[in-house]
């Protein structure tokens, strides 16, 4: 046993050169098995909110170390040991506070914990019975209300962060979603839903940063893929003409904007060129007429 904690330590003891603050494990002297064993365990924990760190540079300041520490001992010292049933009850309400902070950020409410509390105690009380498949269709009804708020409020900020930068730009507006600059009005009419588009694409985030997407394109107007915004600016051009669009990723692109990396409201800068139109219904005409 003295051998195994001998390596140990001299391993801790070789893994800390160059370190003036000695470890807590050296500070016992010849540490135990299970000493060793909970010193290594607690660096990795260590380990883990530094990696954590390192995408929020905030939590490395001493200020939030000291914060993190101070729950770290709060909880440790909470646990009794004696009873298993207590120590549920508090594992599960550390998950529940959690939980609602969570909630909290993601709808911009403020849960009542003590109401959360008395739901749990009310359930438990053996004169209470719980319809559980009720009380579920119940709880997504409400999160389903919660959610559709979220998205009011997106669609409401989407569209205050899109008209600044169309101001600013001194573009026009088309709709809620789409804003122009319109370059050069082209000849021939309108582009209709339906018709085969040749175009010249180039998507610009308000940042500068070029979104490297396809530039040439050949597509139908009003295709399965293609969100109404784009048809929108489609419909308004004529062949030969070239504008500046102002949208929102959510619009342009509606759930693949998360897979792209881009938040629904970023304003998408978006310059369409067209260069030929087709009507599908012409095509076999005018081969016949040349044969």
């Amino acid at each position: 046993m003295k051998k195994i904690c001998g390596i140990l330590l001299s391993a801790l003891l070789l893994t800390g050169c160059g370190k003036e603050k000695p470890s807590p494990l050296g500070n016992l002297g010849q540490p135990s098995l299970s000493d060793s064993l909970i010193y290594y365990y607690g660096l990795l924990e260590g380990a883990q909110y530094l990696k954590i760190a390192q995408e929020d540079t905030v939590l490395t300041t001493t200020r939030e170390r000291e914060r993190y520490l101070k729950g770290l001992k709060d909880g440790l010292n909470s646990v009794a040991e004696v009873n298993d049933t207590y120590n549920r009850g508090l594992q599960n309400g550390v998950e529940l506070a959690l939980a609602l902070y969570h909630y909290n950020g993601i709808y911009g409410i403020d849960l009542n914990r003590d109401l959360l509390y008395q739901s749990i105690a009310y359930a438990l009380d053996g004169d209470t019975k719980i319809n559980e498949a009720e009380v579920l269709s119940r709880f997504h009804q409400v999160v389903d209300r919660l959610d559709f708020k979220k998205r009011e409020q997106m669609v409401k900020d989407m569209h205050l962060s899109l008209s600044a930068e169309a101001k600013r730009l001194g573009m026009k507006k088309i709709s809620d979603n789409l804003y122009v600059n319109d370059a050069n009005i082209g000849s021939g009419n309108l582009i209709s839903r339906g018709d085969i588009v040749f175009a010249t694409l180039n998507y610009i985030l308000e940042s500068g940063r070029n979104l490297e997407m396809p530039s040439s394109q050949q597509l139908t107007v009003g295709g399965p893929t293609m969100s109404e915004v784009m048809i929108r600016a489609y419909t308004r051009m004529r062949k030969g003409g070239s504008a500046q669009y102002a949208t929102t990723a959510g619009a342009l692109f509606g759930n693949r904007a998360q897979q792209l990396g881009l938040l629904p409201d970023e304003v998408i800068l978006m310059s369409v060129e067209i260069n030929n139109v087709v009507n599908p219904d012409t095509i076999g005409k005018r081969e016949f007429v040349a044969i």
